[in-house]
């Protein structure tokens, strides 16, 4: 149909004969550049309607002057980047002059052009039928894929993507575009923008082809690929409000929802070899700059730039470079230079696939099918893996009190900015969701430490882990140390500010989650964490929410359940000054304690249930002493209840929930909830209203309704919870059921000590 009409264009004619035409059959100019050339000169006011047109001669055109065409993409490209150096500019007035040649290209058609000439493959399929795409036409593509990048980046972006996502089958062509060593870069990184501008979730199954697709990519464009992938099977993604979990629950039982995630998931992992592919590019270990002497990554990086820099001076083409040319990566230096491979651009690619493709293996474990992915990871020695690459890692701790540099301009004195940032942060993310609940978290010791927890366990009593001889020895890490101790070793040299502690904290707290292991416990213990997370609580008084957080979640955790543990903390603190400032911390920071607090009162219930003749004053263990204490667990119960209501629950204050429910389900077994529930009644409900309108009470009625809706839907995993409480999730089902019961008469409902509210109206 296009090509009829262009066919019919009065393409050469005078302006006054067309007009007369269009009078008569209706057809008159269709494109830009069928205008006559005196009159785009008149109307061109910076030479936009002359590229324009020479385009849209070349869209229409399959035999077209391909070098022609290049040489004005090239010039355009050209316009659209910033050559100059950053302190010698006016950075304001050549980033306005950008942005309006990009308005004035799109306000005339020229996208439109773009995207019918990077398509002319399919739109003379007479020619092109079995052929593959030429080396000079890819060339074009890539260049085309680099205009709109960049103009996608401009303020008229989102009306250009809009654009590309409107032209039926655009996006399936540059899916195809990936498979080319020439325009994968780019290509990825346009489709990655336009998925990001779009609403919905994309639905791998609507992409042609594309398990072939994927199968067909070398490993740079299957690492460059996960930056889609990452976008396609992110949970977060999937729901209109990012954080509040009632939005999303809301949102989950709408008609006709459907979580596109799950889906994308069970379509890559339908594909054998991908796994495989995606942990080996993740464990590959060279891919950064390394130099001996160095002390510090940004060391390595900056002597690695001066070195290419004073390469580069030296070796400055005379002409484009078309053998290695890559579309994102062969660029101009300088206006009308050379397109030449930058180094820096390709070593910063291979450095952010790695980041990618670690990031999506992370995404896999977080999906329905994350025991499937476990198991796979973990036969294909992942853990080793991690572990070697681990070692390739400098961390601050290891730099001297003076670097061996200057910090760069701009930064502060704190600054630990090096490319390698992301790679680490995501390195830990994903150990983190490997060893969460996961069988196979003991892979992250070495054989010798394995043996140790063994010795551990052979003494472990009552809390004996039963499957440890089950570990398959020829998946651990090698050497004498694991990943495990690693981490810890690193975690505690980190600065309490370090931007790496959160997350070195949360893979250890996660190695640790799930049937809270007795053995595992100790031999941490035996590397001095216990000590070092309560000591550095207290000491530095931390202000970083997340490191806080972390930092309680991990002691919770080393601690429950351990009569061993809670002696240590005694002698830590020695003195009541230094319990007081470690209880006043806790205090002032709930939502990031609660964790702790639970881990207390789990551990007190365990003692007092399940060791033989246990005396909570013989033991003399301060931190049982305080949790045992009603007015103590009143206090938590009230400020726990206050500080959060069904609007405001996100995934990070949900578990201030959890512990509530953890005080009243112990309550319920002694068959005193009713005095729980008048003394909240009774002291506390002279307390300012939650949320202006609902007393107390009601709030915390409608909290547990919440959780009945969150917990007991069917694609809730609620495992982690029974698994970390020692409690049957029916009795925690049961609990909540008792206190949400609407009989007025029954003092373990909660309806039981709230006024009567209003009949609502039914019309």
């Amino acid at each position: 149909m296009l090509r009829h009409k262009l066919s019919k264009s009065p393409e050469g004619q005078s302006v006054f004969m067309v007009y007369n035409q269009w009078q008569y059959s209706g057809n008159a100019y269709r494109r830009i550049g069928q205008l006559p050339s005196h009159i785009l000169q008149t109307l061109d006011e910076k030479n936009v309607l002359q590229i324009i047109k020479s385009l849209d001669d070349a869209s229409v055109d399959y035999l077209c002057d391909k070098s022609s065409c290049f040489d004005v993409l090239k010039g355009l490209l050209e316009s659209l980047m910033n050559f100059e150096n950053r302190r010698g500019q006016d950075d304001s007035s050549s980033e306005e002059e950008q942005n309006n040649l990009a308005e004035s290209f799109y306000k005339h058609g020229g996208v439109d052009v773009l995207i019918r000439l990077m398509m002319m493959t399919s739109m003379f399929p007479q020619l092109t039928k079995g052929r593959k795409e030429s080396e000079e036409m890819l060339r074009i593509k890539a260049l085309i894929l680099d205009v709109l990048a960049k103009m996608t980046a401009c303020p008229i972006g989102d009306k250009i993507t809009k654009t590309l996502m409107d032209e039926e089958d655009v996006l399936n062509y540059l899916f195809t575009l990936l498979a080319y060593q020439k325009t994968f870069v780019n290509a990825c990184q346009l489709v990655e923008d336009m998925l990001q501008c779009k609403k919905i979730v994309l639905d791998l199954h609507s992409i042609s082809n594309i398990k072939s697709l994927i199968l067909c990519l070398n490993d740079d464009q299957l690492g460059n690929f996960c930056r889609i992938l990452a976008v396609a099977i992110s949970d977060l993604d999937i729901y209109e409000n990012k954080s509040s979990l009632f939005a999303q629950n809301k949102q989950k039982r709408t008609r006709g929802f459907v979580n596109v995630r799950d889906i994308n998931q069970e379509l890559l992992l339908g594909i054998p070899e991908l796994l495989p592919r995606l942990v080996h590019l993740a464990v590959a270990r060279e891919y950064t700059p390394r130099f001996r002497g160095m002390v510090s990554e940004l060391d390595c990086w900056m002597e690695w730039i001066e070195n290419q820099m004073a390469e580069e001076l030296y070796d400055v083409p005379q002409i484009d470079e078309f053998d290695d040319f890559v579309g994102g990566i062969t660029i101009p230096t300088i206006a009308g230079a050379p397109m030449v491979v930058q180094q820096g651009l390709k070593i910063t690619e291979q450095l952010i696939q790695k980041v990618e493709v670690v990031y999506v293996l992370g995404l896999f474990l977080l999906g329905k099918h994350r025991k499937k992915v476990q198991r796979k990871l973990a036969e294909l020695k992942l853990a080793p893996g991690l572990s070697d690459l681990f070692d390739q890692f400098i961390w601050k701790c290891q730099v001297g009190r003076y670097s061996s540099r200057h910090r760069l301009r701009g930064h502060n004195a704190a600054c630990e900015c090096s490319p390698e940032v992301a790679l680490k942060i995501q390195f830990l993310r994903l150990v983190h969701s490997f060893c969460d609940h996961s069988d196979y978290k003991h892979l992250l010791l070495s054989k010798n430490e394995l043996n140790e927890v063994k010795r551990i366990n052979s003494k472990a009593g009552k809390l004996t882990l039963p499957n440890l001889d089950s570990v398959n020895k020829t998946l651990m890490c090698r050497g004498s140390k694991g990943l495990l101790t690693k981490i810890v070793e690193v975690l505690k040299k980190e600065p309490t500010t370090s931007t790496f502690r959160f997350w070195l904290a949360r893979a250890v707290e996660s190695y640790l989650r799930g049937n809270t292991s007795y053995c595992d416990q100790i031999f941490l213990m035996r590397r001095g964490l216990l000590q070092h997370v309560a000591t550095n609580i207290v000491e530095h008084e931390i202000r970083h929410k997340e490191i806080l957080q972390s930092s309680f979640d991990l002691l919770g955790e080393l601690i429950k359940f351990n009569i061993e543990a809670f002696k240590t903390f005694d002698s830590i603190f020695t003195t009541p000054q230094k319990f007081e400032k470690f209880i006043s911390t806790v205090n002032r920071n709930l939502v990031d304690s609660n964790m702790f607090i639970r881990s207390l009162v789990l551990s007190l219930e365990h003692f007092q249930s399940e060791l033989n003749e246990f005396d909570l004053q013989k033991q003399g263990s301060k931190l049982l002493n305080y949790i045992a204490d009603f007015s103590q667990q009143l206090d938590y119960l009230y400020k726990l209840i206050t500080i959060i209501d069904v609007h405001n629950l996100t995934q990070e204050n949900v578990s201030c929930l959890n512990t509530t429910l953890v005080f009243l389900m112990f309550a319920n077994k002694k068959q005193i909830l009713p005095m729980y529930l008048q003394a909240l009644k009774e002291d506390k409900e002279v307390m300012l209203d939650v949320s202006g309108s609902a007393t107390f009470m009601s709030n915390f009625r409608d909290l547990l309704i919440f959780w009945q809706d969150h917990y007991l839907h069917k694609d809730k995993d609620c495992s982690a919870l029974e698994k970390s409480s020692r409690i049957s999730f029916d009795y925690w089902k049961d609990t909540v059921s008792i206190l949400v019961a609407e009989e007025l008469d029954t003092p373990t409902a909660i309806i039981h000590y709230t006024s009567r509210l209003p009949c609502e109206r039914t019309n």
